[in-house]
């Protein structure tokens, strides 16, 4: 009888192990859930600000670089990381030639660790990649991720790559690095002094053969990439591309159509 009784309360033990196991991975399961939400939220506050920040016209309010620049705020929750950019300060895989495409995407590339020889293959192809099935043309991230580049890879190329500029010719103005140094005839001096012209407001110096790859226009397309990370670790990031539109109602703030917003992560 005895022998019985035990088994029983190990039975009945292991039953509420079991489920006190099973409560706390429901309960962490709830909580990571809860954390991903506020992160997601947070990181639509940090595309608001981001976007206020774009819209500053006022020449007396300081406005964040649009080559990519990331801007840090402290928030109540945690911290936001914001980055502005320009489409006309990236390269076009539509309308671009290959001897710009591919230097850049080799430049990517070789960051995240993949194969120069298969980053030119694919710079030779990428606008095929971009085509959708039912004709329209999708984004670089698209693009890379059927040709094979992971997300992560692709994610980071679509800040020096575009389908929105519209042009071969990229905006020296707010062209990120990687971008200047894929520009024919622009050597590493001739990158470092542009960087340090703009930074001061200063005119750009003389271009040579590379003014054939520059112009010096500004939108109307902009993207918008918004990190939050939580006090708890939680991390979202959101993107989102916005047109320019005229001027607003108020204030003089410039008004901005939001065309997409997409969960990076």
């Amino acid at each position: 009888m005895l022998i019985t009784v035990l088994w029983i309360s190990l039975a009945l033990l292991l039953a509420v192990a079991a489920f006190l196991a099973t409560a706390r991975q429901e309960a962490l399961g709830v909580r990571a859930e809860v954390g991903a939400a506020r992160a997601v939220a947070l990181a639509r506050s940090g595309l608001n600000v981001a976007l206020a920040d774009l819209g500053r016209i006022n020449p007396d309010q300081a406005r964040s670089p649009l080559d990519g620049t990331p801007v840090t705020l402290n928030m109540a929750e945690g911290t936001v990381i914001y980055r502005l950019q320009d489409e006309t300060g990236k390269i076009d895989i539509l309308n671009a030639p290959r001897q710009l495409i591919a230097p850049a995407l080799v430049l990517i590339a070789e960051a995240e660790g993949v194969d120069a020889f298969d980053a030119v293959t694919v710079a030779d192809a990428i606008a095929d990649f971009a085509a959708e099935p039912d004709g329209s043309i999708g984004s670089v991230y698209a693009a890379l991720t059927r040709a094979g580049f992971s997300a992560r890879t692709a994610n980071i190329a679509g800040r020096y790559l575009t389908t929105l500029n519209f042009t071969a010719q990229v905006n020296p103005r707010t062209a990120p690095r990687v971008v200047l140094q894929a520009i024919p005839g622009l050597g590493p001096s001739d990158v470092e002094e542009i960087m340090a012209r703009r930074a001061d407001g200063q005119p750009l110096p003389r271009l040579g053969s590379a003014a054939l790859w520059l112009s010096e226009r500004a939108g109307p397309v902009y993207t918008i990439e918004a990190e939050a990370i939580l006090a708890t670790g939680a991390r979202a990031v959101l993107q989102a591309q916005v047109a320019q539109r005229g001027v607003a109602f108020r204030g003089g703030l410039m008004q901005y159509e939001i065309l997409s917003v997409r969960q990076v992560r």
